[in-house]
């Protein structure tokens, strides 16, 4: 094992690439929904290797140089964060009800900064390993990556509290979505409302829209154009395709129906109760459903449809289109009637050409669905976020800046929020920006845990070891009880909101993941989605503060 070791020190990038290979399969390893991730797998991989002996100073001839492929991948990581953020994050603070998922983000990252602190000076912990708490504490990669590049001299006690802290964090936090409800009497599958959802209740309590296909056998709807049979206001359903003979139809206003077609519709389940009794019976028509046409993605930018639910819209009856699914910072968000429409949202649209270009016209633009990446302005945004990193304001007495995190994290938000700027026009393919995030932190944790496990004396940590996993515990604990009492009691949230909120101020997958099977269905990716475009900017700034508190 020396010797192979030995041999990957004198091709440094072969090592680190291992690590990231071996880090990021162990931290996508799952038991009983525990999974490490790929920044918690790839810091303990690279600390065992440090260990063991690998290391990069013969390449770089210094334990601390001054630019890495660490210093790289993080400037890489910490803009991506701000450029995800971006769309979403103007309009969780100001966009609606959105207000009070982004309050129980800060509520996360407030009580945890302030406990993390407490603890530090309690017991004694340098700001390495106090922010190294924080972030194991919060499972959170952005506060890791921002702390480490404040941490000048403290970025080995950083990396191994975050190794040892983040599966304790991780593990309470899942645990405690598990039980904490039960407790608290709180069911997760059910919709605990305040007033402002009443009307939400009625939508939901006949259940999701449902696709279905029928058999036309009623005569009297036989030679009737829709447009005077006005199906969608009888029964709540729209038709979607037509099967008649051996083709496939679009249907416009203008359609008459035949017997023995048959008609793909869309309703609840309800409604298509009420339109069979209309019709006909319900039958399976797989050539029906398999040459239904390829969604279209629009993204939603007109400030007339944001804010609106799709009942609102009424896109199927006005467009006689289908919304598949609403995609919401990378997370699927149900299509319910009552979903409201945000600005940044991507909209899945499947209809006629013509009507899905209206429905593009009426909520903002097509998606660009190249694979091409505006790579010149993307590299532009962390040329300017660096050089803003640099920039010294002088305010009384005193020389601030924004350090390279909070510029790269700034610039990040504002190119994405305004992709259009003139004639400059910014395109990522969410493929292309996970790839980006992911590859900047692994680079970033698998360096710095490589130097960090080779430059460590046996014995590190030992007297601070049960301390630090005890305030991790601690500080989780009590964050996630503050953040759900403020939800629950103090915002009237109901459980799977307070819950999706939760887990996206803590920036946590693993939250979301157990919320979800927890309550059985995808509806906490709507209060995640809003909470995790503030909660990763707060956490990211978090990293910096407590450095500085310290």
């Amino acid at each position: 094992m020396n010797g192979f070791l030995d041999w990957l020190n004198d091709i440094p990038f072969a090592g680190l690439m291992l690590v990231v290979a071996l880090g990021f399969w162990l931290g996508r390893l799952h038991w009983k929904g525990l999974s490490l991730g790929p920044a918690g797998g790839t810091i303990l991989v690279a600390l065992i290797l440090g260990r063991l002996g690998l290391s990069f100073a013969n390449y770089y001839g210094t334990d601390e140089p001054s630019v890495t492929i660490g210093a790289f991948g993080f400037c890489l990581f910490i803009y991506s964060v701000g450029f995800e953020a971006g769309p979403r994050f103007f309009t969780s603070l100001f966009g609606g009800p959105g207000w009070r998922f982004v309050v129980v983000a800060a509520v996360v990252t407030t009580v945890a900064l302030g406990l993390s602190v407490a603890a530090g000076r309690i017991f004694g912990f340098d700001e390495g390993v106090t922010a190294g708490l924080l972030a194991g504490a919060l499972t959170s990669a952005p506060t890791y990556a921002a702390a480490a590049e404040s941490a000048e001299g403290m970025r080995s006690q950083l990396a191994l509290t975050f190794a040892v802290t983040y599966p304790i964090g991780l593990a309470a936090v899942v645990l405690m979505v598990q039980f904490l409800p039960r407790l608290m009497r709180d069911d997760l599958s059910t919709d605990i409302a305040d007033e402002d959802n009443a009307e939400s209740e009625k939508i939901k309590s006949a259940g999701s829209e449902l696709t279905r296909a029928f058999d036309v056998t009623h005569e009297g709807v036989v030679g009737i154009a829709l447009r005077e049979l006005d199906l969608t206001n009888h029964t709540g359903c729209y038709i979607i395709r037509l099967h008649r003979g051996e083709e496939i139809h679009a249907v416009d206003a203008d359609t008459t129906l035949e017997l023995g077609d048959h008609v793909l519709v869309r309703g609840r389940f309800d409604e298509l109760q009420a339109f069979a009794a209309l019709i006909g019976p319900e039958i399976y028509d797989e050539e029906l459903r398999k040459r239904l046409r390829r969604p279209r993605k629009v993204r939603v930018t007109q400030r007339a449809a944001s804010g609106k639910t799709l009942k609102e819209l009424a896109i199927a009856r006005t467009h006689r289109c289908l919304i598949q699914s609403v995609d919401r910072g990378g997370v699927h968000v149900e299509p319910t009637p009552d979903l409201t429409i945000l600005r940044g949202d991507i909209v899945h649209v499947v209809g006629r050409r013509d009507a899905v270009r209206r429905v593009a016209a009426e909520l903002g633009r097509f998606e660009r669905s190249s694979s091409e990446t505006d790579i010149a302005v993307y590299a532009a945004g962390i040329f300017i976020g660096l050089l803003l990193g640099y920039l010294r304001l002088p305010i009384g007495g005193a020389s601030l800046t924004l350090g390279l995190a909070g510029g790269l994290l700034l610039m990040g938000v504002l190119m994405g929020r305004f992709r259009n700027l003139g004639i400059v026009h910014v395109h990522v393919p969410r493929s292309a920006r996970q790839l980006v995030r992911d590859l900047g932190i692994l680079l970033l944790v698998a360096e710095a845990g490589v130097q960090a496990g080779h430059g460590t004396q046996a014995g590190f940590m030992g007297g601070t070891l049960l301390p630090v996993l005890g305030a991790c515990l601690i500080v989780t604990a009590l964050t996630v009880l503050s953040a759900i009492l403020v939800a629950r009691w103090a915002l009237r949230l109901r459980p799977v909101d307070a819950w999706g909120s939760l887990g996206g101020g803590m920036t946590s997958s693993a939250a979301l993941t157990a919320v979800r099977r927890a309550a059985d269905s995808n509806e906490a990716s709507i209060s995640y989605a809003a909470a995790y475009a503030v909660g990763s900017v707060l956490a990211t700034i978090a990293g910096q503060i407590i450095i500085h508190l310290m």
